[in-house]
């Protein structure tokens, strides 16, 4: 197990330095403590960290191109690190680079919400009954993705103390370029995370499993796929846990339109309420609606081009 202490005692080391100094962990967090058991449970005999066995886990594990290009380059600041400390790890080098790729966002229709909604609602594990299993998490988990417009990485983040149950204000800590912020949840969410926390119990994190550490966003990304095949979303294109958050930004834009709210006024509040650096993020989604509704009457949608340009993914900026 002398694999083990070092690789978990270091990466520790690693978080709380991050944290001194004003870094963000949650993203490190969620990705490389899955690779970590790995190495342990593959690979106990072994001192350090390979090319061999780094190798092994891109092929055991299902990355897309642009989250296998994520997790090497937090591997690379790990892998740094272990070397800072004397070890002799194996550090991906440039050979290991991916080229991202820029993902056009799944639109969901109603129908297809609607049908991956239920398919998550009757989620049964192997073992039913016990508060922190994935039956009990899941509905939860999904619509805090989507009712608050959250990065995938944002929910594993989240301590039990980060929720004010009874005003809704949810603390999201140092998420995408180091940035805190508040949201508030709206009642339905809030009604849904007072049962959750009832049945939950005193926890460290909101989304905690049975052995005390936060559901990662690995975990997810798993069981993502297996949802929305048996939800029947047609494979026309390549839905991801990032969608439902652009599903969120644009559906209250569109909502916005329908109700004759002063979108132009509104966006900027959009903006803050996801966490985008630049307006121009939150732009990106006006030009994900439909041709009609761009084309609005009283919103300026071109001067709003002119002013901002037209964006860019949020995930890509």
């Amino acid at each position: 197990m002398i694999l083990d202490k070092k690789l978990n005692d270091a990466f520790e080391e690693m978080m709380k330095y991050r944290q001194s100094i004003g870094y963000a962990t949650a993203t490190y967090r969620s990705s490389v403590p899955p690779f970590i058991n790995f190495c342990v449970k593959n690979h106990p005999l072994s001192a350090r960290i390979t090319q061999e066995i780094v190798d092994e886990w891109l092929i055991y594990y299902p990355y897309t191109v642009n989250s296998k290009a994520a997790f090497l380059s937090l591997l690379r600041e790990y892998t740094k690190y272990l070397n800072f400390l004397g070890y002799d790890d194996y550090i991906p080098d440039d050979d290991y680079v991916v080229k991202r790729i820029a993902f056009n966002p799944y639109l969901f229709t109603d129908d297809e919400l609607s049908g991956l909604f239920k398919t998550i609602d009757s989620y049964v594990g192997k073992t039913c009954g016990k508060r922190y299993l994935p039956e009990v998490v899941l509905p939860v988990y999904t619509r805090f993705l989507y009712c608050c417009g959250l990065r995938p990485q944002e929910p594993p983040a989240i301590r039990a103390e980060d929720i004010d149950l009874n005003t809704g204000d949810v603390y999201i800590r140092q998420s995408k370029r180091h940035k805190d912020r508040h949201i508030i949840m709206s009642k339905d969410m809030l009604e849904l995370c007072q049962r959750y926390d009832s049945v939950a119990g005193a926890r460290q994190w909101f989304f905690q499993k049975w052995d005390g550490t936060p559901y990662e966003t690995s975990w997810y990304n798993q069981i993502w796929r297996n949802l929305t095949s048996k939800s029947g979303i047609p494979w026309k294109g390549t839905p991801r846990p990032y969608d439902l958050r652009h599903a969120f930004a644009s559906r209250n834009i569109i909502r916005w339109i329908d109700s004759g709210r002063d979108v132009m006024e509104l966006l900027p509040y959009l903006s803050a309420y996801m966490g985008h650096s630049e307006l121009t993020s939150t732009l990106y989604y006006v030009h994900l609606l439909p041709e009609k509704l761009r084309k609005s009457r009283g919103i300026d949608w071109e001067q709003l081009s002119c002013i901002f340009g037209k964006g860019v993914p949020e995930d890509e900026d």
